[in-house]
């Protein structure tokens, strides 16, 4: 039987209401405390602290068994990338409002992690395709940006798709699972406020230390001055157009940034790795699901109903679940 307790340690009285609200809203009962005490977070499914009860708390987060969801705070701030790197703090919601912190609660306290229908409107429908090479990925590219233009996604947002599911697709076929088979599950679904799609693969070698390495790596790259040419692999308008020659993975160069005029992240020419950095200047969230050893699924969520442009370390919501039951 899971743990149906969380606590919320926030001396902010609008971060703890919008709290309550979001984690009762997922069968949670809410404890509040302004400051955090290691006895009394045993038995809990999650908690949750805001910047200042984060910042208070210092190195005692390290040492939380517990799932740690950080509210009100965001990836510009040295100390929580250290922190998110070596501990349980594996979720960023920017907005305690955000609809994504009661997804994120219900899924920590059920153990259900995977699916990007948590993340669109009840009832919302679901494409998918299975990606085996260079044909059905570029079928399922065009089957994704369709969608998402007839839900209304504007022109910089099918940008952002074509290159984030280029980069996920490609990554995901890059490596031959034991069952010897190349292939990737494609996956899409909107509702009225975002465009979600997610890549999914047989490998479940992704750590969280890898994602929030490439944070960092996108954070201290970021502003870096722009080719005059475009790069390999990339059309003059930004779009990753399948079946233009680009560099293979390994042959890395330091990526180029972020397009002024569109806000678009320009393609990196390759480099393990960088897949991460480009997906994540491009998205408004990112979720990992992890069964260790047997499935990675990567959800990205492109907002449409907002005029913000994503940034590198400007993104909403991040996530690592891990879900060590299915190994």
């Amino acid at each position: 039987m899971r743990p149906r307790r969380a606590i919320c340690v926030s001396s902010d009285g609008g971060c703890c209401a919008a709290v309550e609200r979001a984690l009762s809203a997922a069968g949670l009962a809410v404890v509040h405390a302004s400051s955090i005490d290691l006895m009394s977070l045993e038995e809990v499914a999650l908690i949750v602290v805001d910047r200042a009860a984060r910042q208070a708390a210092g190195d005692a987060l390290r040492t939380v068994g517990a799932p740690v969801v950080v509210v009100g705070d965001d990836l510009d701030d040295d100390t929580l990338i250290a922190l998110m790197l070596e501990s349980s703090v594996s979720h960023l919601v920017t907005d305690p409002r955000d609809r994504d912190l009661g997804i994120t609660s219900e899924k920590l306290a059920s153990g259900d992690v995977f699916g990007l229908e948590k993340y669109v409107a009840a009832g919302s429908v679901v494409g998918e395709r299975l990606v085996e090479g260079d044909t059905s990925k570029r079928r399922g590219m065009d089957e994704v940006c369709a969608f998402a233009e007839s839900v209304g996604a504007r022109k910089p947002t099918l940008h952002r798709i074509a290159n984030v599911v280029d980069e996920l697709l490609m990554n995901a076929l890059r490596e031959v699972p034991a069952s010897g088979e190349r292939r990737a599950v494609l996956r899409w679904a909107a509702d009225e406020r975002a465009v979600v799609i997610s890549v999914a693969d047989e490998l479940g070698s992704l750590r969280q230390r890898d994602v929030i390495a490439h944070v960092r790596r996108a954070r201290n790259d970021r502003g870096r001055p722009q080719p005059s040419a475009p790069q390999p692999g990339i059309a003059r308008d930004g779009i990753a157009r399948p079946g233009i020659a680009r560099p293979g993975i390994a042959d890395a160069t330091p990526p180029a940034g972020i397009d002024v005029a569109t806000g678009i992240m320009r393609k990196p020419s390759g480099g393990a790795g960088l897949g991460l950095y480009l997906v994540l200047a491009n998205v408004a969230a990112l979720v990992v699901n992890v069964a260790p050893g047997k499935r990675t699924e990567i959800v990205c969520v492109f907002d449409i109903s907002r005029g913000m442009r994503p940034s590198v370390t400007g993104v909403r919501s991040l996530h690592v679940f891990s879900d060590r039951a299915a190994q």
